[in-house]
């Protein structure tokens, strides 16, 4: 049987306890339970938090990029939309005809960036790379993540879940560390 976003919510909704009842609904759509409605706002983000932190295996994709139309910033030559599903691009490299080396390839100069595509402003890739390849997080669905994913985001959403429904300043204090953690670690490991 598949494992949904419904079994994840209820498994943070036992672990934080206070004799909650289990939810219903796939997310961002859960019920209209105090539970649901948190939900509604906090599933999402949260997995996205957890998907951001070590390069999970199972999160790994590859894609040819988008060319968004727009000539690139100097110094860059191109400019590639960012992954719609992308919850962090990892690595450019090029098409594999175009390596000259496969056992040393060069390193591939990029940055992420914003620019108006299409009338509408979108998160963009500036690089020097024609025909980019792209590994990328694609935030996969629950029934294939990693189990120690799964735990991550099962206690991160139980702890973000007792401030939302309970407001227990005990949690507030440990989410307050832990988002300091958090923050440090997306300063190290942006691209």
């Amino acid at each position: 049987m598949p494992v949904t976003s419904t079994d994840i919510a209820n498994q943070a909704v036992n672990l934080m306890g206070d004799n909650q009842p289990p939810v219903t609904g796939v997310a961002p759509n859960f019920d209209d339970s105090r539970a649901g409605k948190a939900l509604r706002y906090i599933y999402t983000p949260t997995v996205q938090t957890v998907g951001r932190q070590f390069e999970w295996d199972m999160s790994r994709r590859t894609v040819a990029l988008t060319p968004s139309g727009n000539a690139a910033p100097f110094p860059y030559a191109f400019e590639y939309l960012y992954p719609t599903n992308g919850i962090e691009v990892w690595q450019l490299f090029p098409p594999q005809a175009a390596v000259p080396d496969l056992n040393n390839p060069l390193p591939t100069n990029w940055t992420v960036g914003n620019a108006v595509v299409t009338a509408q402003q979108r998160k963009v890739i500036w690089t020097d790379l024609d025909d980019a390849l792209c590994v990328y997080n694609n935030n996969p669905n629950e029934d294939t993540w990693d189990p120690l994913f799964r735990e991550a985001v099962v206690r991160l959403l139980a702890s973000n879940l007792a401030i939302a429904l309970a407001g227990k300043p005990d949690t507030s204090e440990v989410l307050l560390k832990s988002g300091a953690a958090f923050e440090q670690l997306a300063e190290q490991r942006d691209s």
